[in-house]
């Protein structure tokens, strides 16, 4: 399990999610009303999920940046990028719009935040790396101080995930 014991991720390891345990599907909208389902999300390998409360906090922002910067080394390794936001698609709208260029992974509105309880994420921001079969494979809990993990460690996670495709 990769919950880190350092000050920019949390150690409790009964967090989130449990590790090799099914997730549970979801279908919810994006600010275009466009609806996303875990199944048509995931790519050849499985997918990256990032769960984040308020869209406009400086640090969801620095996390979509982050995610925006690296969608394409993970679309590489088959590993699609989705984001759940605890927000309506209206307020998506308002982020997507002042965007100095546009997402291009999925923000997804979890408006009341049923997603994030199921996946028990509700208070917590993370990555989840959930393979084809819908199997969560890694996690990371993450607190305010960091972005995400980083990058060599989540490559290595999808890689190893790849190695049971």
């Amino acid at each position: 399990m990769k919950i880190k014991g350092t000050s920019t991720m949390l150690t409790a390891k009964s967090q989130g999610p449990l590790i090799n345990s099914k997730v549970p599907s979801f279908e919810l909208p994006n600010y275009k009303g466009t609806y996303y389902t875990l199944s048509n999300l995931h790519g050849d390998s499985g997918l990256l999920l990032g769960f984040i409360g308020d869209i406009w906090n400086p640090t969801s922002i620095r996390r979509v940046l982050w995610l925006q910067r690296h969608v394409n080394k993970f679309a590489l390794l088959g590993m699609p990028i989705a984001l759940l936001v605890q927000e309506p698609p209206s307020t998506l709208y308002g982020f997507q719009m002042s965007s100095p260029l546009p997402v291009s992974f999925p923000i997804i509105a979890d408006e009341d935040g049923d997603v994030h309880m199921a996946y028990d994420m509700a208070d917590t921001p993370g990555l989840l790396l959930i393979d084809r079969g819908h199997i969560l494979r890694d996690k990371w809990m993450m607190s305010v101080e960091r972005a995400w993990p980083r990058m060599n460690e989540l490559v290595k996670a999808v890689q190893h995930v790849q190695a049971y495709v």
